[in-house]
């Protein structure tokens, strides 16, 4: 799949709809916990104060996300 497919958004926290922030959710703990078998607390309190990338493909399904933390929150 080319980049070009991918639709991208970026947002704050508090611009996330509730389907977006529970489709990342879905994402992140397909790909963390499930298929890395990474046991920890994903709800952390960073997604706050964090930016969020999403790629949606052309039928709207979440295929690629980022989590960008500003200096300062976890560091």
């Amino acid at each position: 799949m080319s980049t070009s497919s991918i639709t991208w958004k970026h947002k704050a926290f508090k611009e996330l709809t509730l389907e977006e922030l529970y489709h990342l959710f879905r994402l992140r703990l397909e790909v963390f916990v499930v298929e890395q078998n990474a046991n920890y607390q994903d709800a952390d309190l960073k997604d706050l104060s964090s930016f969020h990338v999403l790629g949606f493909d052309i039928e709207n399904n979440l295929i690629a996300y980022a989590r960008v933390i500003p200096g300062g929150v976890a560091y």
